[in-house]
């Protein structure tokens, strides 16, 4: 065991290493962090020159709910160095909420986990190219998985009155930070609920206590007219498209890949003896209805915007394969595959199924998919609420599998934003 123990401080000591040496490059391995560090700056001066209720909203350059320049401007920063230390801050805390939970998580179903495994496990969002992209160029995405687990945390302690509240009020926040959160409110409030006592005080409180937190909101969504502020209306309206399956599908694949490889061969063996003939069907009306979504006019392909790793080894590094109805065929396998991957983790808990639902209602209705959307936010809820529950899972083989394909994920993204696009 100790020579286990100095193998992942190690692995782990490096990824601390590499984070800290990024942030002082200026790392941009999710590829956008420049273009949205300027959005993030013109948000940042928006609120700091104007009183929050005199904010003209058209100028305000994000999809997302406003609460990251809220907390900024109370906390008075006034500059960009010290914002840059307040992300890191928040990145960090991430980590230590995250090793919290695993801890909590781990005495509860009694799994005795050496702290070294569990904080190994915790360090590895670090690794993630979109994690660290929004903490070097300061984004606003972490500080949204920073609230999704501060309120996680309380769900895992006992259930007092105060845990409940606090579990509430860090969800709220969380969707205050972008909307797509709505799914861990949802999340939390069908966990708390007593549905063997609907009519019980504490349905009641719990019920009050979501609707005073997140009426406020309706503020937002009545100055912009609409879910989303009237900048990025313009350029990335709600609609559902077809295409856009395709696309959760495939980025999901990619990041449950992982978690599947590790699963009880037995158990992967059982599922697919007891549906293949399913399976097999869904694919030919899967392949049917989904085969015309694929065109060359589409904005994921024509502009190369967003679309995931997949989509974009399969449709843009022509050197694989150059003939589109190929690609259109090999993008439909891997998309139905990670459809089966969502299927399949789903029927593990209540709460991967309400996530993988909400967020595939979402992101259908998105005008364009980025992979920065599924990272590390699949990460962190297949491992919180499946794999610490599964007492079959290797949790150190699962650290080396994860660290691998991170880190793997960290130097392709490296590479191609770095090289392979200017080529």
């Amino acid at each position: 065991m100790i020579k286990k123990n100095f193998l992942l401080l190690s692995l782990t000591s490096f990824v601390y290493l590499s984070f800290f040496l990024g942030y002082f490059l200026q790392e941009n391995s999710a590829g956008g962090g420049a273009i949205d560090f300027n959005h993030i700056t013109n948000n940042i001066l928006l609120f700091k020159q104007n009183n929050f209720l005199g904010i003209d909203w058209s100028k305000y350059e994000s999809t997302s709910l406003p609460i990251y320049y809220l907390i900024i401007k109370i906390l008075n920063i006034s500059n960009f160095f010290t914002i840059g230390l307040f992300n890191m801050f928040i990145s960090l805390s991430i980590v230590l909420i995250f090793f919290k939970i695993l801890s909590n998580i781990s005495r509860k179903y009694s799994l005795k986990t050496d702290s070294v495994v569990l904080f190994s496990i915790s360090s590895l969002p670090l690794l993630s190219p979109y994690f660290r992209t929004s903490t070097f160029w300061m984004l606003e995405e972490n500080i949204g998985y920073l609230f999704m687990l501060s309120s996680i945390l309380f769900w895992t302690r006992k259930k007092t009155y105060m845990n409940i509240f606090l579990c509430i009020i860090f969800s709220s926040l969380a969707f205050y930070s972008r909307q797509s959160y709505a799914f861990i409110c949802i999340i939390i409030f069908f966990s708390l609920i007593d549905f063997k006592k609907i009519f019980s005080y504490k349905n009641y409180y719990i019920s009050f206590v979501f609707f005073f937190t997140l009426f406020p909101s309706i503020y937002f969504f009545f100055e912009w007219q609409g879910l989303i502020p009237p900048y990025a209306a313009t350029d990335r309206s709600i609609s559902f498209r077809f295409v856009n399956l395709l696309i959760i599908f495939s980025i999901s694949l990619f990041y449950l890949i992982p978690f599947f490889v590790i699963e009880e061969k037995s158990i992967i063996k059982d599922f697919f003896k007891k549906n293949y003939k399913m399976l097999v069907l869904i694919f030919i009306f899967f392949s049917l209805f989904f085969f015309n979504e694929i065109q060359l006019d589409d904005d994921y392909y024509k502009f190369k915007l967003g679309g995931g790793i997949i989509y974009k080894l399969v449709f843009h590094l022509n050197f694989l394969f150059e003939n589109f109805l190929l690609k259109k065929v090999i993008f439909l396998i891997l998309s139905y595959i990670g459809l089966i991957l969502i299927v399949y983790f789903s029927l593990k808990t209540f709460e991967l199924k309400l996530f993988f639902l909400i967020f595939i209602l979402i992101f259908s209705n998105a005008n364009i998919i980025f992979q920065e959307y599924f990272d590390p936010m699949i990460f962190f809820l297949v491992i919180i609420f499946y794999k610490m529950n599964d007492l079959r899972c290797n949790l150190i083989n699962l650290y080396l599998i994860l660290f691998c394909y991170n880190l793997t994920l960290l130097i392709s993204n490296l590479v191609y934003y770095n090289i392979l696009i200017s080529l």
